[in-house]
């Protein structure tokens, strides 16, 4: 198939202006865009996609792992701003937006209505408040609380985190706070498709875009998808400027709405050299601009 090149989510359109010397042409434009790893980022992703143009922060969150209850797997994020950036991480990590089918080694433990806010760190030690008026098992909230605590232990400044629910010290804490226990990180396994979505103009029926999503940024080595009938989606294919989703034009966009049942055939590499193929089927989720 033809190459994947950037479309959509891109993140900052700036020009660039070449400064013309008086004894020859401008030199060519060079691309002025960066993408900032952390160091967690990079022992987990390696490096990450660049941008055309602007500032980007490649970072991670970490989520629990099905079948191994102590432990946890990270999970990268993108920002933009590098202004209260672990409030970011939290917000992106425990939102809801994260949605895993039902075969993921990862999953979300976070209760739909959850609060977190992070009081300033005294001498090395980050307290987390958590708010929730639903539910909550007690295994999810001992994932929950590994999960969080090692997002905010990747920070070098934090040794010690303290995690408080509904004003109480979470059930499963241990009784002098989380501390670094590199015993509860697994290695990222090979890239996995995660979600298939459309993005539709608010409050009409007007599809833009068809997106499928996998857990990191991919090269694409093969991609196709199929609507419910198994007939091929027809149309324009893309990868999204972080390189973490396929975006698919469809030539006709009036035929999908949300649920359909959609399929993708994938062959996918990580810039680690981690591979992996195959099929999966998924409800088509609803986002808006």
């Amino acid at each position: 198939m033809n190459p994947f090149t950037p479309l959509a989510l891109i993140f900052c359109f700036l020009s660039l202006v070449a400064c013309q010397q008086e004894e020859g042409p401008a030199p060519a434009p060079q691309p002025s865009g960066i993408v900032i790893a952390s160091q967690a980022y990079l022992d987990n992703f390696g490096e990450p996609p660049q941008g055309k143009a602007g500032e980007a922060f490649a970072r991670v969150g970490y989520l629990p792992v099905h079948n191994a209850p102590d432990k946890v797997r990270a999970f990268p994020f993108f920002l933009f701003s590098k202004d209260g950036e672990l409030r970011q991480i939290l917000n992106r990590l425990t939102g809801g937006d994260l949605v895993f089918p039902e075969n993921s080694r990862l999953y979300s433990p976070f209760p739909s209505d959850l609060k977190v806010t992070s009081a300033s760190a005294e001498k090395g030690t980050q307290t987390l408040s958590l708010m929730t008026q639903q539910s909550w098992s007690e295994d999810d909230m001992a994932s929950a609380g590994l999960a969080l605590a090692a997002t905010v232990l990747q920070f070098e400044q934090t040794n010690k985190v303290v995690i408080m629910l509904n004003g109480r010290p979470l059930p499963q804490m241990p009784a002098d706070g989380y501390v670094r226990d590199p015993g509860t990180l697994i290695a990222v396994e090979p890239p996995s498709l995660v979600l298939m979505a459309g993005m539709w103009e608010k409050g009409t029926d007007n599809l833009d875009e068809l997106l499928v999503e996998f857990d990191r940024p991919i090269k694409v080595n093969s991609f196709k998808l199929y609507n419910s009938s198994e007939g091929s989606i027809e149309g324009e294919y893309f990868t999204s400027i972080f390189q973490m989703a396929v975006v698919v034009l469809p030539e006709d966009k009036t035929l999908y709405k949300e649920g359909d049942v959609l399929r993708a055939e994938w062959d996918v590499v990580d810039i680690m050299g981690r591979a992996n193929k195959g099929s999966s089927t998924m409800p088509l989720r609803r986002y808006e601009h």
